[in-house]
């Protein structure tokens, strides 16, 4: 037995062969596969029509059809043994699902791991080992942790301030990350894109298809407040809007919480601004910075691969361990965040993509980039930044830090299936105008639209370019050239 360590709090192993577990670990054998959870991983058993187990989901999966979060057992409702389509099988029993989840497949023929919509828990594998896990922490001991690390690459992409290693890079060689919208073929070892397999069709109506997305967010956070506390979060942004009108039939079941770190002036000011005027049950939490073992923590639980201010300001949610915490991720691929100064018939390669992601021309990034790209099929410039959002940024930077925080079970309703087709189905023109929900927000709460978003609402905003060159004019510079073109 390996020594118990509640670093790994919320991660597994996933390997062809039994492996020694740490202390309180529990291991599962699923078809080919041994899965091996730490006491605080969520796993579900999947069944299909015929009663057969066709194998779990570990996380926190949701089934709005049936109003309800899923605990113990999903049943769908095909016989998988029917299916010649096994992709549209996942499709129509696994993505009908929203929450924060990955699907463990083991039937007969089919031996695979799949993300939620956007690899919201994240898994990364070693396709020589034949083993996968959360992190390369579980994967590798602590001596060939060190031995495979990629200092040269840590350095050059700056993780400590913000970078990451973006696709299927890792902070460690032979290491690689499953990104979403791609599952892991158990069998062969190698990752595979499985959606979309043909350009998104455009919205008919794109005024319902934004109603049917704030219904499903509703949906979601409505269901998570019937089974535990539910914590909101409240910011100046357009998402966080968003999820508070979603919550206005709600206001008695959930609350409101803001960070009170250094620099979030504007989203302080406005929180407590709407949390006054609608009488939301809202906490500012105080700051709290890292120590510098709880900053080396973090660091282990997402394998090197993130850094930032999260780093820092981490044990400020603290208070929120045992709630559902909401957020607003996801929210951006309906703004096509890439997108700035391109159209559909822009030519597209990896540098320009690196550019754009804001990350070093490294030789291994534009690699990682290039292989990225040629795998694509042949869709448009935008959808394809869509994806390089979705997969290259979101999947690489957003969900490497998936289990830092095991003890909080996090969930962005914006993000499932069903969500991201219908935002990647809205005009082009209206997705860059910015503020594609901002109708729908108006129209479910007035009141709330007519607050200013990610503004002050007086003097403070005429200053607010002025003071944000000269605290980081890196920053400044880079916005520049983005804007001018460059």
């Amino acid at each position: 037995m390996l020594p118990a360590s509640d670093q790994f709090d919320g991660q597994f192993i996933i390997s062809e062969q039994a492996k020694p577990l740490f202390a309180g670990w529990r291991q599962l054998h699923v078809g080919p596969v041994f899965v091996n959870l730490s006491p605080t991983t969520k796993s579900i058993q999947v069944q299909d029509a015929a009663g057969k187990q066709i194998g779990i989901l570990i996380g926190t999966p949701i089934d709005l059809e049936q109003r309800r979060l899923v605990f113990q057992r999903h049943v769908v409702d095909t016989v998988v043994d029917e299916t010649t389509d096994i992709d549209a099988f996942v499709e129509s029993t696994i993505y009908r699902l929203t929450g924060s989840f990955l699907f463990i497949l083991c039937t007969e023929k089919f031996h695979r791991i799949y993300l939620d919509a956007n690899g919201t828990l994240s898994v990364v594998y070693d396709p020589e080992a034949h083993v996968a896990g959360a992190t390369a922490a579980v994967l590798l001991d602590p001596a060939e942790y060190r031995r495979r690390f990629r200092t040269r690459l840590y350095k050059a992409v700056d993780v400590p301030n913000a970078g990451w290693f973006t696709g299927s890079l890792t902070a460690h060689v032979g290491i690689h990350r499953l990104i979403c919208n791609h599952y892991l073929d158990l069998d062969r070892w190698i990752a595979k894109r499985h959606w979309p397999a043909a350009a998104i069709e455009p919205a008919l109506d794109p005024t319902a298809t934004c109603a049917r997305l704030f219904s499903r967010v509703t949906d979601t956070i409505e269901i998570l407040s019937r089974t535990g506390q539910v914590s909101v979060g409240l910011t100046a942004g357009h998402d966080s809007r968003l999820l508070l009108a979603c919550c206005r039939n709600l206001l008695g079941n959930v609350s409101f919480v803001t960070v009170n770190a250094p620099g979030a002036d504007v989203d302080v000011g406005c929180a407590r601004r709407l949390a006054r005027r609608f009488g939301l049950a809202h906490t500012l939490l105080p700051y709290r910075e890292a120590t510098a073992q709880e900053a080396n923590l973090w660091q282990v639980r997402t394998g090197h691969c993130v850094g930032g201010n999260n780093v820092k300001m981490h044990p400020s949610v603290r208070p929120l361990e045992g709630k559902y915490f909401i957020g607003g991720l996801g929210g951006e691929v309906g703004r096509g965040f890439l997108w700035l100064n391109v159209e559909d018939s822009t030519g597209l390669d990896a540098r320009s993509i690196v550019s754009r992601l804001k990350l070093p021309p490294e030789s291994e990034i534009i690699e990682a980039v290039e292989t990225w790209l040629g795998a694509l099929p042949p869709f448009g410039t935008l959808l394809k930044l869509d994806l390089a959002y979705m997969e290259l940024r979101m999947s690489s930077w957003g969900f490497c830090d998936s289990y830092v925080k095991p003890r909080q079970a996090e969930i962005h309703p914006m993000i499932s299936r069903a969500n991201y087709t219908d935002m990647l189905s809205l005009p082009p023109q209206m997705r860059r105008n910015g503020d594609i929900y901002f109708a729908q927000i108006a129209e479910s709460w007035t009141e709330i639209s007519q607050i200013p978003i990610n503004r002050y609402g007086d003097f403070r905003d005429l200053l607010r370019p002025a003071v944000t060159a000269i605290k980081n004019p890196a920053r400044a510079y880079r916005k520049a050239k983005q804007l001018a073109g460059y």
